[in-house]
């Protein structure tokens, strides 16, 4: 006699699998969820102006260097997560090594073929293939030490930019690295680590940060997160506002700016571009986005972490139905793939949404029309990826079977004590499942 399921049992079990892929048991979805939110608030700021014809800053602004920041440390969170397994096997470094480095040159690579095509963005990727390389001889370090060298080296780092870009009159170049700035690798390197719009020597300590953040037990620790966070966005702003306004600063920064033709409304609202002007030190007393000052780094170092201690509460209360959270956790769960996308389809989209693209951003509404496209495609297209493709990303895949094909992670014999899920305590909590592909 030939048994049949009951009616239901097999929507059941499809609508199980749908959404194990949408919210994977183990996974901390909530690190997805904020990759999302930084990716869609980057978004933001690359399509709408983030000041009025005037010079005011608009309601874009509120997401500059703030969005970047959360991603640089997101990424940081990456790594330890990605190295997790080759790690707990010895807590050898040369055991992570080689995914680590391939990892950071297939993303030095995509970088400069990006920035070889994008006019219009200032792309990021090879600063952060560079600082994974860079953050690999951190990976042994503890939480508490990671916490520590991040927080000295975000108020250290931009004091010695200033010297150094001081001592030797080094002038900020705002341009993506692309393939032909391997023709002139010492200006390359110097635009890399000190003058631009990224510079490696202060957004290192986002990595670092996020680092520590990712050896944490991130769900046991949700409050802890956000009150420090809170803390360094308070301490962070607060101190600029003091040494600004009670302090003098602001009317010091106005006779410079004046004077030197600086626009100080800018370098406080919407942007320095990576760092700031080196004729006062009163400059390292803004935390203005993007200008790489001990205040500006500590006060979006706040935001990022206050951000992922409440995505990863908001996975928390929704239990099973963090599924709910997929139309942003599912383009995080695959940045490097939806970054460089949005990179090349703006090239294409700016001439077709934008009546003038030379005259500017183009109007409100052409704003708004060609963000809602951006929003849109990326939001569908991961879902659809993430439910009839693969849990990764295109680019994420590539670079999980490189790194397979070349150097094989240590393998565990299949069983219960090995698999992570609801239903084994046992497996791992906080699997390897990085936006730039696993091992």
């Amino acid at each position: 006699m030939t048994s049949h399921p009951a009616i239901g049992d097999e929507p059941t079990t499809a609508s199980a699998r749908i959404l194990s892929r949408l919210s994977p048991p183990g996974r901390l979805v909530g690190l997805d969820v904020a990759r999302g939110i930084a990716l869609l608030a980057m978004m933001v700021t690359h399509i709408f102006s983030l000041a009025d014809p005037v010079g005011f800053p608009t309601w874009a602004a509120v997401f500059a260097g703030r969005a970047s920041a959360l991603f640089a440390v997101l990424a940081g969170c990456s790594l330890v997560l990605s190295t997790r397994s080759r790690m707990a096997e010895s807590n050898r470094l040369r055991d992570a090594a080689p995914s680590v480095l391939i990892r950071a040159a297939a993303i030095v690579l995509i970088g400069l073929c990006l920035g070889s095509v994008s006019t219009l963005l200032a792309v990021i990727l090879v600063n952060y293939g560079i600082m994974f390389a860079l953050a690999m001889f951190f990976l042994r370090l503890r939480a508490w030490a990671l916490f520590v060298l991040a927080g000295a080296w975000m108020i250290i780092s931009p004091l010695v930019s200033m010297l150094l870009r001081t001592e030797f009159s080094l002038e900020p170049e705002y341009l993506p690295m692309a393939w032909w700035d391997l023709a002139t690798p010492v200006t390359m390197v110097q635009d890399l680590f000190l003058t631009g719009y990224y510079p490696i020597l202060q957004w290192l300590s986002y990595i670092l940060l996020g680092m520590a953040v990712a050896k944490l037990d991130v769900s046991r620790h949700l409050m802890g997160l956000f009150l420090a966070g809170l803390g360094a966005l308070l301490i962070g702003r607060g101190g600029s506002w003091l040494l600004l306004g009670p302090g003098g600063g602001e009317t010091a920064l106005m006779q410079i700016s004046q004077q030197s033709g600086i626009d100080l409304l800018a370098a406080l609202h919407t942007g320095s571009y990576g760092v700031t002007p080196t004729g006062s030190w009163w400059w390292q007393a803004i935390a203005g986005p993007h200008s790489g000052t001990p205040f500006d780094m500590v006060s979006t170092a706040g935001t990022a972490v206050m951000t992922i201690a409440v995505c990863q509460s908001a996975v928390v209360l929704l239990g099973r139905r963090s599924w709910l959270l997929s139309p942003l956790s599912a383009p995080g769960s695959m940045p490097l793939s939806v970054y460089s996308a949005h990179v090349v389809l703006l090239e294409i989209t700016r001439p077709r949404f934008v009546g003038d693209p030379f005259s500017g951003a183009g109007t409100t509404g052409e704003q708004t029309s060609e963000y809602l496209f951006h929003a849109l495609v990326f939001v569908v297209s991961a879902l659809m990826w993430k439910l009839f493709v693969s849990p990764r990303g295109p680019l994420e895949a590539g670079i999980a079977g490189l790194i397979r094909a070349v150097s094989p992670g240590p393998t565990r014999p299949a069983g219960p004590a090995n698999s992570a899920g609801p239903g084994n305590p046992a497996g791992p909590t906080r699997p390897a499942s990085p936006p730039y592909g696993t091992d």
